[in-house]
Formats: C-alpha cells, structure tokens, sequence
C-alpha cells in the first residue's frame, strides 16, 4: 500500500519552470485532471493509514477494564443521644511519701512495677529510730527487774510479818516491833505498784520506738502500678516541704488499675439526656477503630460554671489493660430505655 502511494506521488510532481524568454507549453487537460485526481486519491489514502495506525496503536494500549469493587454494606449502629469528650482518671491514686524525716536508703521498686498493699517499697535511714528502740527496751528491761526486786522484798517482808504477829500473840514480841514490819510491808506493796506502773510505761515506750522505727520502712497503702518515681536513693525526704527544692515529699506514684474510670465534661444544657446507669460506647484516640461497652456510673452534682459543664463519671463493662490513665476519650451517650419510653 505504501509504494502505490509513493509511485502516484511521483507521477504528480509538477514540471520545471521554462526559462526567462521561452515559450510556455500548456499541457494537455485530460492529464491535468488526471493528476488532480491521483493527488486526491492519494491524500486519502495516506489519511486511511493513518487513521489505522492510530487505531491499532490504541487498542494495544488500552487497559482491561476493571469492575467495581462491592462495597460493604454499612452496620446499622444505635443513633447517640450525645457526644461528649473526656479523659481517663483513676478513683484511687496517689503519691507515697513518708512519716518521717530522713535520707533514703533503698527503692525496692521501679516504674511499671505491681505492687500489693502494705508491701514495702522503700527503705528511710532508721539508725537513730533504732537507737531509741534499743534505749527503750533497755529500760524496759531495767522495769523489770526493778519490779522483780521490790516483789522479792515484799515476800520478805510478807514473811515477816506473820513471824511478829505469831511472836506478838505469844508475848513473846513488843508492839513497837510488829507496827514496823506491818509498816514495811505496806510500803513495799506501794513500791510494787509504783515498780509495775514503771515497767507498763517501759513497755509503752517500747512501742511508740516500734512503731516509729516502722515508719522507715514506706509501704504501699493499695494494690496498684507504680506509674511515677519521684524520688532516687540518698535524696532527702520529709512530710512536709522542708528544705526547698532539696528535699523530696513523694517516693513512688501508685495508681489502681482496676479503678480506672472515664471523667467526660457534659454542656449543662444537655445534662437532661443523661441517666446513672445509661449506655455508654467509649472510643479512644489511641485506639483507634475499637469501640468499649460502658455505663454512667455517676452525675456530680455540681456545675463548672466557668466552662458550663458537668463531670460525668463513666465506669467500663469490662477493663481493658491497654486502657491507661491521662488518656483522651470520646463518650457517645446511647438512649437508655427510660429515655426511650419518656418520648414515646
């Protein structure tokens, strides 16, 4: 097809132009017609290759055609009566410090750490607290034998006094003699008492250094997670702020987990939509796409009357261990039956 196109081509090619002064020869009219035609036909078919060139070209390049994906249908989820944001707190938290004022000797635990309720968890210096511990037992000790020593004389003198009064009912004895013994055993019954009062205050102080020698040792008051360490080993600490910035009053901060609740803020126009007990789908930005059962468990009552809001408390169905405290929440409040049933 190509070379017919090229050979009618040629045959129209047009003649030189006769030279300045030289007689013009008309060509024949039946071949110049001739030619206007195979031009004609020419053109056409280099425009039908073309065309069919082009054609073939797409066809090849033409991507398959792909048949839309099904979309899923959407589940039909409960419509919430309100939306309210909040965040994660536990009920039972806290910092643990200490009674007493003295330098730490030991951490016996470290962030992340469970603990149980009344273990220990750091030790305060105690020389001194055992120092007095052991002066109070000392002297506890010393009660004692002062009492032993004052009822041994008081047998004694218990015995003696029978001997005057046998010997005064003989004659055998002066009256002056049995009024001294009598005198004797009366006093030494006073220093008995006196003896016994001594060693029950002993034994008191003997405590009271028990109980302050115990209060070195910093114990957990619930069982919880140590989410803070606020203190390290040789650092001060006291109950009180004592000292500035160098003295610490918090150890460690435990927070108990199965306490765990979601504190959400309601406008006080729309309070009215909320119910104790109410559903309650809970969603979370750090878990995203998973929904949590839950229920109010409280309204406070009262007003923030600087954002116009209400706390909402909101207990989980079921806890989740990657719940964690201080995180954002979303609540979206469902109608509750006794809503449903006030409206209809």
């Amino acid at each position: 097809m190509t070379a017919s196109v090229v050979d009618r081509l040629r045959e129209l090619r047009l003649d030189a132009v006769p030279a300045m002064g030289a007689p013009a020869v008309e060509p024949a009219r039946p071949r110049a017609r001739r030619g206007r035609m195979s031009l004609a036909a020419g053109i056409g078919l280099v425009a039908a290759a073309a065309a069919l060139g082009v054609a073939t070209r797409k066809k090849a390049v033409a991507p398959p055609s792909v048949a839309p994906a099904a979309q899923a249908a959407p589940v039909a989820a409960p419509a919430a009566a309100l939306v309210a944001a909040g965040f994660v707190v536990p009920q039972r938290s806290g910092t643990i410090g200490s009674q007493v004022t003295g330098q730490i000797r030991e951490i016996l635990v470290r962030e992340g750490d469970r603990v149980r309720a009344g273990q220990v968890i750091a030790h305060v210096d105690d020389a001194d607290a055992r120092a007095a511990l052991g002066r109070a037992r000392a002297a506890q000790a010393e009660a004692q034998q002062q009492l032993a020593g004052i009822h041994f004389q008081r047998t004694q003198a218990a015995a003696t006094l029978a001997r005057q009064q046998a010997l005064s009912a003989r004659g055998f004895t002066t009256r002056a003699s049995l009024d001294a013994s009598a005198a004797e055993s009366g006093m030494l019954g006073a220093r008995v008492a006196a003896a016994e009062a001594a060693l029950a205050g002993a034994s008191a102080s003997v405590r009271a250094a028990e109980v302050t020698l115990g209060r070195f040792a910093i114990r957990a008051p619930f069982s919880g997670v140590v989410i803070d360490k606020n203190a390290e080993v040789g650092e001060l600490v006291s109950p009180i702020s004592a000292g500035g910035g160098f003295t610490r009053t918090g150890i460690v901060t435990i927070v108990d987990m199965a306490s765990l609740h979601v504190e959400a803020d309601v406008n006080e126009a729309y309070i009215g939509k909320v119910r104790a007990g109410q559903p309650v789908t809970l969603s979370f930005d750090a878990l995203p796409g998973e929904t949590f059962d839950a229920r109010v468990s409280a309204i406070v009552p009262s007003a923030d009357r600087n954002r116009a809001t209400v706390r909402v408390n909101i207990a989980l169905v079921r806890r989740d261990p990657r719940i964690l405290p201080q995180m954002a929440a979303k609540a979206a409040f469902l109608p509750s039956a006794s809503n449903t049933g006030s409206r209809q």
